[in-house]
């Protein structure tokens, strides 16, 4: 995908062409903003710009064999490091380190693209620090992650930083429209959750979505907590199943409801309401939840995904968490 298909960034986009045609290219980038805007998509037109065989001034052609190879991942001299599971892990970073070490076969100049660097743990990011120091001649590192405050300050030091910024909506619904199998119904489902993102894998969950949602809402809103607790306990031992997503949707859901019933409570134009097709429930929220706790849950919601992160007992951490939603209500 060359830099001319990349929406809404083209700030970051016009760093990187002035870099390069200043002739200051650093041996290492960190691009850092909200998942799906395209930092990966532009980590891997910065390759093929690079390499293309064509040799444009301002853009990869995309369709010369190296274009395309490195679309595919297939590019003897392109690597893209992921995490493996929840961590980045030694392993994988020595590999990387290896084949950093290689000659090139084909490249003007090899590039590893890591992506999710917030999924470093301390010793493969300790490992990895040498060489982002001092990486081989003609060769490229991008490290990928959502905030500079995700990694090592050390990382992050030796790293030209390029921000992205969200997308508006009108540009998420015109990059979703050019996918051919989403339908206009599904589209629409999906923009009010975008946010400045691109939520392409949440339309594969819309039906897991409506239901959080609706149950979600109903817990919030009964009278009475030893009956919803009966529904809720075990409840969450299966949206915080190993394969389930329904634990973070509703995570998801929480942080809009309650900021709702925050913008209810402050009197702010409900015309911006985040959720109001659930007007009803935002209006005995806004009378059950008190001012200040409200103001208080997203950051008990973020310290829970990030405990979750850190491996805690996922359906012991949303068990407690309702403990906590049912008895301060």
């Amino acid at each position: 995908m060359p830099f001319s298909e990349i929406l809404g960034q083209d700030p970051a986009l016009k760093v990187l062409r002035h870099a390069q045609r200043s002739g200051r290219l650093p041996h290492a980038w960190l691009f850092t903003g909200p998942s799906r805007v395209g930092k990966s998509k532009t980590a891997e037109a910065l390759a093929q710009w690079l390499n293309c065989e064509r040799e444009q001034q301002q853009d990869a052609c995309g369709q010369c064999p190296t274009c395309r190879q490195i679309a595919e991942r297939n590019y003897p001299d392109f690597m893209a490091l992921e995490p493996d599971g929840k961590n980045i892990r030694i392993a994988q970073v020595h590999q990387a380190l290896r084949w950093l070490q290689l000659r090139a076969d084909r490249a003007k100049v090899r590039v590893l693209i890591v992506d999710g660097a917030q999924h470093f743990n301390r010793e493969s990011a300790n490992a990895f620090l040498k060489t982002l120091e001092e990486p081989p001649p003609g060769t490229l590192i991008v490290l990928i992650a959502e905030s500079p405050a995700q990694l090592l300050e050390t990382l992050v030091s030796r790293c030209q930083l390029v921000r992205f910024r969200p997308l508006p909506d009108e540009l998420v619904r015109t990059i979703l429209v050019q996918n051919p199998e989403f339908s206009e119904a599904q589209i629409e489902a999906v923009l009010p959750w975008a946010l400045g993102s691109v939520p392409t894998g949440l339309i594969t969950e819309l039906e897991t979505l409506e239901s959080v949602q609706t149950q979600t809402v109903r817990w919030l809103t009964t009278r009475s907590a030893p009956e919803a607790l009966e529904e809720i306990l075990p409840e969450m031992g299966n949206w915080g199943g190993a394969k389930s997503e329904a634990w973070r949707l509703m995570l998801d859901f929480l942080e809009r409801w309650f900021r709702d019933v925050s913008w209810l409570q402050h009197g702010l134009p409900e015309v911006q309401l985040l959720c109001p097709e659930f007007r009803k429930s935002l209006d005995q929220g806004a009378r059950r939840f008190s001012t200040r706790w409200v103001l208080e849950i997203p950051e008990r919601l973020a310290r829970l995904r990030e405990s979750i992160e850190l491996n805690a007992n996922k359906p012991l951490a949303l068990e407690t968490l309702w403990l906590h939603l049912l008895k301060t209500a």
